[in-house]
């Protein structure tokens, strides 16, 4: 999926700008990356809070493998619902959207670490 395209798909409910990242392309409103395409399709920043809903909604997270581990983001597949419904869309947008501002404040509030003597 392309940067027209996804800025497509979520164009009814807010604008977004890509960056291409690791592959794929991290989506963003303003400065939050709330979203990330890869092999066409779209993934929403969860928290442990929302991740119950996306399940829900028969949503599965962004998995992939690294070091021969299979690891998994904190970023859900959007519901197919969403593509057809815009209430769902703006929904599970607005909910990554505040996933992706709670763990920039996190980032923001979280001390510089110091090096550790030696």
């Amino acid at each position: 999926m392309d940067a027209a395209a996804v800025a497509e798909v979520f164009a009814p409910v807010t604008s977004v700008r890509t960056r291409r990242m690791f592959g794929g392309l991290g989506v963003y409103a303003g400065e939050a990356m709330f979203a990330l395409a890869f092999d066409g399709e779209i993934f929403l920043k969860t928290t442990e809070a929302t991740r119950p809903e996306f399940a829900a909604a028969g949503s599965e997270p962004f998995r992939y493998s690294a070091r021969s581990r299979d690891r998994e983001l904190s970023y859900w597949r959007l519901p197919a619902a969403a593509f057809d419904d815009e209430e769902v869309l703006r929904r599970f947008t607005g909910l990554a959207l505040a996933a992706a501002r709670e763990a920039a404040l996190g980032k923001r509030g979280r001390p510089l670490r110091r090096p550790s003597p030696r």
